[in-house]
């Protein structure tokens, strides 16, 4: 993992993309695996929904251990993507339209996450 670490003022697009990927399998992975907890519990699904959701939870708290940042800044930049991936599993898994508060609020907290973990130091 040392090898990912780079000075904090030095763009390298390859580690962009790859922290990029990683903030996106970890929202996708909590909000998988919260739905199926939801599923189990408010729509009285199999307990196998909650056991397979569960353990996605605990695969979500491993991802952000690859990330080359300290724990609050990778949780301060995960926020606002964690906002769009909800958004996007709205939209294509409950088939909620976004209002445009919600689009808004989104491109607010996305570029606030950008900000925190992307430019430099």
């Amino acid at each position: 993992m040392e090898s990912l670490l780079i000075p904090p003022n030095e763009y390298n697009y390859t580690l962009i993309i790859f922290t990029f990927l990683l903030f996106v399998i970890a929202a996708f992975a909590e909000i998988g695996g919260g739905y199926l907890v939801w599923k189990w519990l408010k729509d009285k699904r199999t307990i196998i929904f909650g056991l397979i959701g569960g353990f996605v939870l605990f695969l979500y708290g491993i991802v952000p251990t690859f990330q080359p940042s300290n724990f609050g800044r990778v949780y301060a930049a995960y926020g606002g993507i964690f906002v769009i991936a909800a958004i996007i599993w709205g939209l294509l898994i409950d088939k909620k339209r976004p209002d445009r508060y919600e689009i808004i609020g989104g491109i607010i907290v996305l570029a606030g996450a950008l900000i925190i973990f992307y430019l430099p130091r």
